[in-house]
C-alpha cells in the first residue's frame, strides 16, 4: 500500500518508522523548519530528520494552498496524520483511495484538541489511549476504527506517557490500515454527547498558583516536565520543578513558601506541600533537590526568619 504520511513531532516518528518498514510511504508532509532556541538556528522537524534518513521525499508547505498544490499528483492508498499541526479540508481528506486516517492520544471522543496527553495528567486520570478515526472536517470528530487502552502509572509523567503511547500507535498503525484496506474494519461514530476539549498549551499555563490543591499541582508537574515546564519564583528569578512528590499534610506556612522540613525541601500549598526533586533555577542547569539544598539551604532559611 502507498501511504502519505503527515506527522511533526518526536511522538510521530516511531509510527513513521514502522510504517516506513511494513509499507511504502511514497512521501512525508511536515512543518516548515523553524528556528530554536537563544540562537535561533533552523532546525527541521525530528519527522522530517527520520523522514530523510529513510530516504522519503519531504514537502513541507506554509500554506493549505501549497499542500493541496503539492499533493495533486500524488496517488496514495491512505494519508496518515499524526500530529501534523495544520487542518485538512475536504478536497485534501478526499484525495486517497482509502480515505484520511487520524492517529490521536486519547480515547475519543475525550480530550478532542491539541494536547490530550497533558490533559489526562492534569485531570489525574487512570487510563488513557490510542484512537485511530478516519477523519472528516471537523476536529477529531470523524468515526473510530480502533482504540487501545493503557493505565497510566503514578510516577508517568509528560515524557514517559508520550514514550507509551507513541509505541502503541506504532503498533496499531499497520495492523488498522491492513484491515481497512482487506474491507475487515469498519468506523464507529463518536458519542458527540461525551466529547471534551483541549487547548494548545502555551508559556503561562505552566505558572504555579499555590493556592490549588497539592494534588493539582504535583499533576501539573507531571503534565509539564518537558513544556512549559511548571514553574514559580524563588528569590525573584523563575524556578521551575521538573520533577516532584506530594505529601498529604497541613502546613501553616504562606502557600508558595519554599522551607526545609527534616532535611527535606518543601514548598506549601492547599491540603498539603509538594516535595521538589529535579529543579532548574533561571540560568542554571537542571538539578536534584539535594544539590539546590547545597547551594540555597542559607537563603531558603533567610526567608523563613524573615
Amino acid at each position: 500500500m502507498k501511504i502519505v504520511f503527515f506527522g511533526t513531532p518526536e511522538f510521530a516518528v516511531p509510527t513513521l518508522e514502522v510504517l516506513a518498514q511494513k509499507m511504502k510511504v511514497i512521501c512525508v508532509v511536515t512543518q516548515p523548519d523553524k528556528k530554536v532556541g537563544r540562537k535561533q538556528i533552523l532546525t527541521p522537524t525530528p519527522v522530517k530528520v527520520s523522514a530523510e534518513k529513510l530516504g522519503i521525499k519531504v514537502i513541507q508547505p506554509r500554506t493549505k494552498k501549497e499542500l493541496q498544490e503539492s499533493l495533486k499528483d500524488i496517488k496514495a492508498d491512505f494519508f496518515v496524520v499524526l500530529a501534523f499541526g495544520m487542518i485538512l479540508e475536504k478536497d485534501i481528506l478526499e484525495m486517497p483511495k482509502y480515505g484520511c486516517i487520524n492517529i490521536h492520544a486519547s480515547l475519543l471522543p475525550k480530550y478532542r484538541g491539541a494536547s490530550p496527553i497533558q490533559e489526562a495528567l492534569l485531570n489525574g486520570d487512570k487510563d488513557t489511549g490510542i484512537s485511530i478515526m478516519k477523519m472528516g472536517e471537523k476536529l477529531d470528530q470523524g468515526p473510530v476504527y480502533l482504540l487501545q487502552r493503557i493505565e497510566i502509572e503514578d510516577l508517568d509523567d509528560l515524557e514517559t506517557l508520550s514514550k507509551k503511547l507513541e509505541t502503541l500507535s506504532a503498533k496499531m498503525a499497520p495492523l488498522v490500515l491492513t484491515d481497512i484496506a482487506e474491507g475487515t474494519l469498519y468506523p464507529l461514530a463518536q458519542i458527540e454527547s461525551k466529547a471534551t476539549y483541549c487547548k494548545k498549551i502555551e508559556k503561562k499555563d505552566g505558572e504555579i498558583n499555590w493556592n490549588f490543591d497539592s494534588e493539582k499541582i504535583h499533576n501539573m508537574i507531571r503534565a509539564y516536565n518537558v513544556w512549559p515546564c511548571a514553574h514559580t519564583k524563588f528569590n525573584g528569578k523563575e524556578i521551575k520543578i521538573l520533577e516532584a512528590k506530594v505529601e498529604k499534610k497541613e502546613t501553616k506556612i504562606e502557600p508558595g513558601k519554599f522551607f526545609i522540613e527534616d532535611g527535606t525541601l518543601k514548598v506549601s500549598a492547599k491540603n498539603g506541600n509538594i516535595i521538589p526533586k529535579k529543579l532548574q533555577l533561571e540560568g542554571k542547569n537542571p538539578m536534584s533537590d539535594k544539590e539546590f539544598l547545597n547551594g540555597y539551604k542559607a537563603q531558603i532559611e533567610s526567608q523563613k526568619s524573615a
